[in-house]
């Protein structure tokens, strides 16, 4: 890939991965400027957070209770 390619932007990522974004050419006013018009946003989350909270544990319906909710 060519340095100086205004439709593909490489990044590496903090782990070490590579990520490549390419934009197709378009009429759209707004991606006139290709990558040029896109910015740096610095990140405001890093890492996953909490856990959300586990679902309560109910009892299986039984088979004809199921079948209710599917109309038969």
């Amino acid at each position: 890939m060519q340095a100086n390619d205004p439709t593909k932007l490489e990044a590496t990522l903090a782990d070490g991965r590579r990520m490549t974004l390419s934009l197709p050419a378009t009429d759209a006013k707004w991606a006139a400027d290709g990558i040029k018009g896109l910015r740096h946003v610095p990140p405001t989350h890093t890492g996953r957070g909490e856990e959300p909270p586990a679902l309560p544990e109910e009892p299986a319906l039984p088979l004809q209770v199921a079948l209710l909710g599917l109309g038969a």
